[in-house]
């Protein structure tokens, strides 16, 4: 096998899984609480007959950035954003891991006075969070809930978010969108984590950086394409001269 060719022809393809995340990214620019993916990739030596001089490269999983997004600032009390490190939980779907994690806050309530964010429950300390009908509702910086009853006047607390903070590494993205443990299971609360009622954490993906990487590894792409075309050339012409 042509060394060139096939160095050429494993870098376009790594070239083509990083601007795959590159535009994932880029699409999510605008999503509450998504932390940025980054493809990670090294240079492999090929062993064997045939291969002494190529080279491919081999990809590791995609890691996200954890880097905390900006605070949007609206008002609402059941949106929450987490200070410093941590992950709300959510009751996973039917064929998802129990529980999932996620940085993002937009909670709604449905007409039963449960909790949601997106399609899944938020979890309590105790399980799915109900809450009762109110007129007033606060989040605490521990997250703790109280609301203030129809026609009450004294405050009551009603339940606390389960809230935990793994070392990073330890967790990757589900398919879902959201986070778990690499070595899955469930994680334990963790009462350090604190969090801001009225403000929802920003996706922490710059567009302009992503389009930038995505114009770089286009004309790297390119690059690869024409080390190909001359590869084949290369080959072509030295067929010639064993023919000769």
């Amino acid at each position: 096998m042509n060394p060139i060719l096939f160095s050429a022809a494993k870098g376009a393809e790594r070239t083509m899984l990083a601007q795959h995340v590159r535009a994932n990214n880029l699409s999510h620019a605008d999503t509450i609480g998504f932390k940025a993916l980054m493809e990670h990739s090294s240079p492999m030596r090929l062993e064997g007959s045939g291969f002494l001089t190529s080279v491919t490269s081999r990809t590791n999983s995609a890691i996200n950035n954890f880097a905390q997004g900006e605070d949007i600032r609206t008002e609402r009390p059941l949106d929450v954003s987490i200070n410093g490190d941590g992950f709300i939980t959510l009751e996973g779907l039917e064929g998802e891991p129990n529980e999932l994690y996620t940085r993002a806050g937009n909670f709604r309530l449905d007409g039963n006075g449960q909790l949601y964010l997106g399609e899944r429950r938020v979890m309590s300390i105790d399980g799915p969070m109900v809450l009762p009908d109110f007129e007033f509702i606060t989040v605490s910086a521990n997250g703790l809930i109280s609301v203030t009853p129809i026609g009450g006047e004294a405050s009551v607390e009603v339940g606390a978010l389960k809230l935990v903070k793994p070392e990073y590494d330890a967790m990757t993205m589900h398919a879902s969108g959201h986070f778990v443990p690499k070595g899955g299971g469930v994680l334990a609360e963790d009462f350090t984590v604190q969090v801001r009622s009225g403000y929802l954490e920003a996706s922490n993906v710059s567009s302009l950086e992503e389009l930038v990487s995505i114009m770089s590894l286009t004309r790297q792409y390119e690059m690869q394409i024409e080390v190909m075309a001359s590869a084949d050339e290369i080959a072509q012409i030295g067929n010639k001269l064993l023919k000769a």
